[in-house]
């Protein structure tokens, strides 16, 4: 029993040194994100937060090991409803924007961030999740093809990358504006445009 509440109270000390990463990384940028910084945002010592981590890279990949745990998590609930191919897609998009907005973790500019540091290890990391993202919206479309919803000459490759772009660089714009409009209001002209660009008419 004491093994067990060690276990659940470690991980409960991760999650919350890494909610802090992401809460900095969006605040400073991830170049000033510092293990200094994360202990004094959950209220800690530098040492408390190396018995659980051996390096802020160490945190950081832990971070993007949620990332993925979120954004294919999407994917995957979505894909599973009973949904055609482009509800589907439209949904993922929304709960994309909606986890962002609620939270404020941004993981598409966390991404953006983490990749900026150059650390090789990391963006093997985040290439892997990218990759993975990107087969799961391919399947979707793929899907939506031989559902006869989608024209079947669209290029799945490309479109799934469209989708994954199009989402990042809103996410980005709304970032650089200091968060200072409604996501989920700008969202729908762009995925208007990108329906229109894969739907079958």
């Amino acid at each position: 029993m004491v093994m067990v509440t060690q276990r659940e109270n470690t991980l409960v000390r991760q999650k919350q040194i890494v909610s802090a990463a992401r809460k900095l990384i969006v605040r400073y940028g991830s170049e000033h994100v510092t293990v200094r910084r994360m202990a004094k945002e959950i209220g800690v010592s530098e040492g408390a937060i190396y018995r659980h981590f051996r390096s802020k890279s160490d945190i950081l990949a832990f971070l993007v090991d949620d990332i993925e745990g979120t954004l294919i998590g999407d994917i995957e609930r979505n894909h599973a409803s009973d949904v055609d191919s482009l509800r589907a897609l439209e949904n993922i998009m929304v709960d994309h924007i909606s986890s962002i907005e609620q939270r404020k973790g941004v993981s598409f500019q966390v991404i953006a961030e983490i990749v900026s540091l150059g650390d090789k290890k990391l963006n093997k990391q985040i290439y892997a999740v990218i990759d993975k993202y990107l087969d799961r919206i391919k399947a979707i479309l793929e899907d939506g093809i031989k559902g006869g919803i989608i024209r079947p000459e669209i290029d799945t490759d490309a479109a799934a990358m469209l989708f994954f772009s199009m989402t990042q660089g809103l996410v980005n714009i709304w970032a650089l504006s200091q968060y200072n409009f409604n996501l989920q209001h700008k969202y729908k002209d762009i995925w208007n445009i990108f329906r229109e660009s894969v739907a079958r008419h």
